[in-house]
């Protein structure tokens, strides 16, 4: 059984930086609150969502875990008509996952966990790279990068950290330096990236919202997002681009 009430804000926000890779999700209640995590069919990209019981308005279960599979597309477009600022009872009963907010309640089966493709373990990674900056920053680097190509490199060094794109006649650097950024430890790092899957990432999270990148060479990148003034964080795990002669 889960009883809990949560902010509109946050509840959209981890659903919609769950749809861009999957559409069925186990959602995972404990002592400390939700955690969820899933791999793309590509097998390319893998999403985490973390939210603290803490930043429940109410938080309850009657197990030590529960775990629940929800089908998220659908409980995101419910939650598209929840107005910013309300808050969401969010509540288990009869197989059933029920969100009420406002006028609205909206009633959906819950999906067997063990229907749900098995989750993936986090990869443990040693990345050289750290890049902290606004999320709007990154977004705007990716939006000119799409301009002259679907792939971008990320590359951190000496100078800071750049993105570059470089297509059939045209190419495009942006650049982020000390100024720009929140922090740089200025290692060693470049890898090539899908710009469609970053992109995809970036509509998580509104400008002045904190991404921190950790990043490696040919190694999967960690790009996670404080959502929510910081109150919940969605962050996704990369696989790179690897170019052959």
């Amino acid at each position: 059984m889960i009883e809990c009430v949560l902010e509109s804000g946050i509840f959209k926000t981890i659903l919609k930086g769950a749809i861009c890779l999957v559409s069925e999700m186990r959602f995972r209640f404990d002592s400390e609150g939700l955690h969820a995590r899933a791999v793309d069919p590509a097998n390319v990209a893998m999403v985490i969502i973390e939210v603290p019981s803490s930043e429940f308005e109410a938080y309850r279960i009657d197990k030590d875990e529960v775990v629940i599979g929800v089908d998220v597309n659908r409980l995101y477009d419910t939650s598209r008509a929840f107005r910013s600022g309300e808050l969401v009872d969010i509540f288990t009963e009869d197989s059933k996952l029920t969100v009420r907010c406002g006028n609205i309640k909206y009633s959906v089966d819950l999906i067997d966990p063990a229907a749900i493709r098995k989750e993936s373990k986090i990869p443990s990674l040693e990345l050289p790279a750290k890049i902290v900056l606004d999320a709007g920053e990154f977004k705007k680097a990716l939006e000119f990068a799409w301009k002259v190509a679907d792939v971008v490199e990320l590359q951190s060094s000496e100078d800071g950290f750049l993105v570059e794109a470089e297509g059939d006649i045209d190419s495009i650097q942006y650049e982020v330096g000390d100024a720009e950024a929140i922090e740089l430890n200025k290692s060693e790092a470049k890898s090539l990236f899908g710009l469609e899957y970053l992109r995809e990432f970036c509509k998580v999270a509104g400008n002045g919202e904190v991404l921190t990148i950790k990043l490696g060479t040919n190694y999967p990148a960690r790009f996670a997002f404080d959502v929510c003034d910081g109150r919940a964080k969605v962050e996704y795990v990369l696989a790179p681009r690897i170019e052959t002669e």
